[in-house]
């Protein structure tokens, strides 16, 4: 028995439903239209395949109201190259930016008992705030009352560093207004909402799921085989593992006498352990040990690390070009190929990370990986990691819609 009907608009392979469904939900329409897209409509193509029973439209712009089925919750992520700092952050003077109306236009017409949108960080400070306020002050306007926050995927049991705006809205008739609570502090979420609450905003306070603890690492989504044509030419590692030993040298400048240091705190932390001179207690160079809970033999371990666009000599995003060990993936978009080094320093083989291993990051499973692949090709499934929800996120709120339905 489903327990709520939903809609998905710029839906990409259905992230929303891969989300959702587990709660119960039931798709009863989606819109998923690339304009970019000369010949096929390649995530089209793939929602087809996976959800079969969902009807799929194109261009949202085209939809008649009249002629749309109910539904409970409306989702719609829009295009976020207009918003986001990786693009030229265009926001409603781009075509793109102007798609959330679209939405609006609909949630107008079927009036459903919550919207849920998602978006990249960049749309809260985009334009100053005003952009964000305006998507805002439009949702009040047709008859629902807001909240917002931003979540980091690596808190939802998924080694990727990848912050969004989630924004949920429900039907005035169906919650009282309330002052948002937590709009202290001088950093960007805090001053935004308090901004909007001056304005006059129609506002919640939703339960959003707590950010407490990251418990996955980026090895326990790597591929145990990986094709020799993902891995990096000898030149370029080279000067890649450079990079490496300089942001990440073997002995800590600041106190050569330091015998060691932790990288990853908790049950799996792991410690390099040197001599003074940088050797191990053989000479044989840095022993690494894992270190946890109860007794533990000591043994060796290679490192993971992130390594950001590994073929590209100037990278994108901002950060190193290498995280530590064990730290989470940079985020996965549609324009970079990350990376990762594997090995004991000062030994490492630097690959791309696999499709595969880009679609778990978004926590895909593996069966909805093996559908795609059969179907499209690694350019194709690497652009619906990058445009993709992490589904744990998806979930992890859904989970606490239900009380509103």
């Amino acid at each position: 028995m489903k327990s709520f009907t939903y809609a998905s608009a710029f839906a990409g392979i259905g992230g929303m439903t891969l989300g959702l469904k587990p709660l119960g939900g039931e798709g009863v329409i989606a819109w998923e239209y690339d304009s970019t897209e000369k010949r096929r409509q390649y995530a089209q193509d793939a929602h087809k395949l996976l959800h079969p029973s969902i009807p799929v439209h194109g261009d949202i712009c085209e939809a008649n109201t009249d002629e749309l089925p109910d539904f409970d919750v409306f989702c719609f992520t829009p295009p976020c190259q207009s918003f986001s700092v990786a693009g030229k952050r265009g926001g409603f003077d781009d075509t793109r930016g102007t798609l959330t109306f679209e939405a609006l236009r609909i949630a107008k017409a079927k009036k459903p008992k919550i919207l849920f949108m998602e978006n990249v960080k960049g749309l809260v400070n985009h334009d100053k705030g005003n952009t964000m306020g305006t998507i805002i002050h439009a949702i009040n306007e047709i008859g629902y009352t807001v909240d917002f926050t931003v979540l980091n995927s690596k808190y939802f049991d998924v080694a990727q560093n990848r912050e969004r705006v989630y924004l949920i809205a429900v039907r005035d008739d169906l919650i009282m207004p309330e002052p948002w609570s937590g709009v202290k502090g001088t950093t960007m979420l805090p001053k935004a909402k308090k901004r909007y609450q001056e304005e006059g905003a129609k506002t919640f306070n939703f339960d959003w799921p707590e950010q407490t603890e990251v418990r996955k690492r980026l090895r326990d989504f790597l591929e145990s085989e990986v094709d020799e044509k993902y891995y990096i030419d000898e030149e370029k590692t080279a000067k890649l593992v450079a990079q490496l030993e300089k942001t990440y040298p073997a002995v800590d400048e600041r106190d050569p006498n330091m015998l060691g240091h932790i990288e990853l705190k908790g049950h799996d932390a792991i410690r390099r352990v040197y001599s003074p001179t940088g050797q191990g207690p053989t000479g044989q160079g840095p022993t690494l040990t894992t270190m946890g809970g109860g007794h533990r033999e000591p043994k060796i371990a290679e490192e993971v690390r992130p390594c950001l666009t590994p073929l590209r000599e100037e990278k994108r995003q901002n950060g190193p070009r290498f995280k530590g060990n064990d730290a989470e993936s940079h985020t996965i978009t549609t324009q970079d190929r990350h990376g990762v080094a594997i090995g004991i320093s000062p030994k490492y083989r630097i690959r791309k990370l696999t499709p595969t291993e880009c679609l778990r990051l978004q926590s895909v499973s593996d069966d909805v990986i093996d559908a795609l692949s059969t179907q499209f090709s690694d350019s194709r499934l690497y652009k619906f990691a990058g445009n993709g929800l992490t589904t744990n996120v998806i979930t992890a709120i859904g989970e606490r819609l239900l009380t509103y339905l």
